[in-house]
């Protein structure tokens, strides 16, 4: 029944141009062209469809244009993105870096200490060395408890005396 009234309706240059107006408003931009442009073979001086035409053709440049405009955003925002992308991924090859370097500076920091010590383990000339001293002082006071023990021993062995009583 739509496709009788929608032929019976275009039977004029006004049916044309309503037609080709309802689907532009609808958002049918190119059905709307192509209905004004078959109303435009067989009514080519139609003032009303020409103006129509001129119409849709600055609304399709315009929705062209607004495609482009969104084309160049979307692939600006690609960019962007791709960009950021790669500046995220070098912030973590830096990071990685950077770290890295921290390491082998504490690896460094840690070998000098290493160095440090042994160096003031290691006796100089005159020196000694902690270990050596406590080693030292072992010795002496064993050496000193063996000459206790003979002296005591020898305090021991000798003649008992009779103590006389004073009173």
């Amino acid at each position: 029944m739509m496709i009788g009234l929608s032929v019976s309706s275009q039977s004029n240059a006004k049916g044309y141009f309503n037609a080709g107006a309802k689907e532009f408003v609808h958002s049918k931009l190119e059905e709307a062209i192509a209905t004004v442009d078959k109303g435009l073979k067989i009514y080519p001086n139609d003032e009303n469809l020409n103006e129509l035409r001129k119409k849709l053709e600055e609304e399709k440049k315009k929705k062209d244009q607004n495609k482009d405009k969104q084309n160049k955003k979307d692939q600006n925002k690609k960019d962007q993105d791709k960009k950021d992308e790669e500046n995220k991924d070098k912030k973590e090859e830096d990071k990685k870096e950077e770290e890295k370097k921290k390491e082998e500076d504490k690896k460094e920091q840690d070998k000098k200490e290493e160095e440090k010590k042994k160096e003031q383990q290691q006796p100089q000339v005159g020196q000694m060395t902690p270990e050596q001293v406590r080693q030292l002082l072992e010795t002496m006071n064993n050496e000193e408890a063996k000459t206790q023990k003979k002296v005591n021993a020898q305090k021991v062995k000798g003649p008992k005396k009779q103590q006389e009583k004073d009173w």
